[in-house]
């Protein structure tokens, strides 16, 4: 894996699409990548298409051909890409595994993981408590500070479930280029998520922090 800016003169402008090719695009596709392209376009710079794939009972080898013909009829042009190859390949998640378990084993080193045990049953119960809020993982399974994830350092995040502990009482504020400042406080606003699935397939929420890291992002 390169390191983050790998290749790229400082201020370089990169941007990206990312279609998951689970169906045909659709209006609201063509209006958001148009838009990315038109960034890219207008800061000189370099637009990714990134293949996301990572849903494997959805994702069909017809709608990753069919989202490429329809960009492309589109009008978009991007510089990196699946059928383009670049610096940062492969453009396509599923063949990125190995990043995303490198970076799984990272976080449970230091201790920002556990494994989680719950059912979709129990999380939906517990979402239905009087005392919790909807969406908000309960922390069932989640180890007190005293308390070691295990005893020795499992080599596979398979079998069982991976939730993200968030730092409780952290704020997280940026601001959104469509809704203005933003604040939000980890534990009350959004709670543990997951990063890995027990059926052994990486969350999205890291494997898009892992590839936009590794590919250098700038703008997404």
């Amino acid at each position: 894996m390169k390191e983050p800016g790998a290749c790229l003169d400082p201020g370089t402008y990169r941007g990206r699409i990312a279609p998951s090719p689970t169906g045909l695009l659709h209006l609201g596709h063509a209006r958001t990548f148009w838009i990315a392209y038109a960034r890219a376009v207008a800061a000189r710079g370099v637009l990714v298409l990134r293949n996301e794939d990572l849903d494997p009972d959805r994702s069909r080898r017809e709608f990753v051909e069919a989202m490429l013909e329809d960009l492309s009829w589109l009008g978009i042009r991007w510089q990196e890409g699946p059928d383009r190859g670049g610096p940062f390949a492969p453009y396509t998640q599923s063949e990125r595994l190995g990043l995303y378990r490198e970076a799984w084993r990272k976080l449970l080193r230091e201790g920002w993981i556990y494994p989680c045990r719950c059912s979709r049953k129990e999380l939906a119960q517990a979402a239905q408590a009087p005392h919790e809020d909807e969406g908000i993982y309960p922390g069932t399974c989640r180890p007190t500070p005293q308390s070691a994830v295990a005893a020795s350092l499992p080599e596979s995040p398979a079998g069982v479930n991976w939730r993200f502990r968030v730092p409780d009482g952290e704020p997280v504020e940026f601001v959104d280029g469509h809704f203005g400042p933003q604040r939000l406080v980890a534990g009350r606003d959004f709670g543990d998520f997951l990063v890995w699935r027990r059926d052994d397939v990486p969350a999205y929420q890291l494997a898009v922090v892992v590839d936009d890291s590794a590919m250098a992002m700038t703008e997404v």
